[in-house]
């Protein structure tokens, strides 16, 4: 069989018609095969996916009626139009059949050009509902395109958005903090002539904490140890200093020395979320303790970040801007993982990130 010839399937009980539409359809072009009822018609429907069906209405254990409507609901073959083959030349039969979901009809005894007329047809209907089907597939292939560049172009505005975020925060950390101690390391030096005993004291002081400022903004901005050592260096470096400057003690279960790598962008989203929940903890839970535990298997990779503090309301987290939480979800949510979130006010919070391993040694 060539891949042009037009396969034609008959299901018929009667050896007489079987034989009669063989030799009608005996053409260079088709490839007719034959089922002896409606149960066999239909799994050779299945078998061979023909581009036609000629269906008798009057067969024993499943009538046409049923093998078409079985044909319809079938999702590999509903498609193929199917002309049902009856003795019985009444309204009601072609009734029954249109609503069963028969295409035509054809009336015995069958004349040939009738036949060839109705076959040729029902080529043009299965041309245009695979027309139809295919321009379906395409238009919900230019939806989804037009709602994934959609997401695209908003994913991009909020990027922007929260690069200029911390640049901003960068800014004010510099004028407020480094610009303050340069200006008075300025005035310091500016009085060197009349004191310069206390002047040097002085600078040196100064000059020591703008060299610690400077490097926290360096560490805030990308950890070193983060490339060098990995995440759990990089984590336990973030806890000392979070304790540090805050005062509060982060008890955890990560141990500084596992040398263990992930994936880069979640090492880099892991230490991002756990730093934004540490400052959330820090400015809003009021509270002395924060406990962080990871849990590593093969295949997974879970943080949860819980503090006993004052908690707050989650109907309330649309009209939370300061806390970052939307930003930490689109994170972890960027970089392939779950993002969940438990509070209640007077209850702490509970911030859990969870990510599928793709390590990288």
């Amino acid at each position: 069989m060539s891949e042009h010839d037009y396969t034609i399937l008959v299901i018929d009980d009667e050896v007489t018609t079987r034989t009669t539409l063989a030799a009608l359809l005996e053409r260079p072009n088709y490839h007719v095969e034959m089922a002896e009822d409606g149960i066999e018609g239909l799994e050779l429907a299945k078998r061979i996916k023909p581009d036609v069906i000629l269906l008798d209405i009057m067969m024993p254990r499943m009538n046409g009626y049923d093998v078409c409507k079985r044909i319809r609901q079938d999702e590999e073959i509903r498609e193929v139009p199917i002309i049902l083959i009856t003795a019985l030349d009444d309204h009601d039969a072609k009734l029954n059949g249109l609503m069963a979901g028969a295409d035509d009809f054809l009336s015995k005894p069958f004349d040939s050009f009738e036949l060839k007329v109705r076959l040729h047809t029902l080529r043009h209907v299965d041309r245009y509902r695979r027309l139809l089907e295919e321009r379906k597939k395409l238009d919900k292939a230019l939806n989804d395109l037009s709602e994934k560049n959609r997401q695209l172009s908003a994913l991009s505005r909020r990027v922007l958005e929260t690069q200029e975020t911390e640049r901003r925060l960068v800014a004010m950390e510099l004028h407020d903090e480094i610009g303050q101690l340069l200006t008075g390391l300025k005035l310091i030096l500016e009085r060197g002539q009349v004191d310069a005993a206390n002047v040097l004291t002085e600078a040196r002081a100064v000059t020591g904490e703008l060299m610690q400022r400077t490097r926290e903004i360096s560490l805030n901005l990308r950890p070193a140890a983060l490339d060098d050592l990995g995440l759990s260096a990089a984590l336990d470096v973030l806890f000392k200093r979070f304790t540090k400057r805050t005062g509060i003690a982060v008890t955890h279960n990560i141990d500084p020395l596992d040398e263990q790598r992930f994936d880069r962008n979640i090492e880099t989203t892991v230490f991002r979320v756990t730093q934004e929940a540490l400052t959330n903890v820090a400015r809003h839970a009021e509270t002395g303790e924060v406990n962080v535990v990871w849990m590593v298997s093969s295949t997974r990779l879970r943080i949860s970040i819980a503090d006993s503090g004052k908690g707050f309301d989650l109907n309330l987290i649309n009209a939370t801007t300061s806390t970052g939480l939307s930003g930490m979800a689109e994170r972890v949510n960027l970089a392939g993982g779950h993002f969940s979130l438990q509070s209640k006010p007077g209850a702490g919070t509970l911030i859990l990130a969870d990510f599928e391993l793709n390590k990288e040694g």
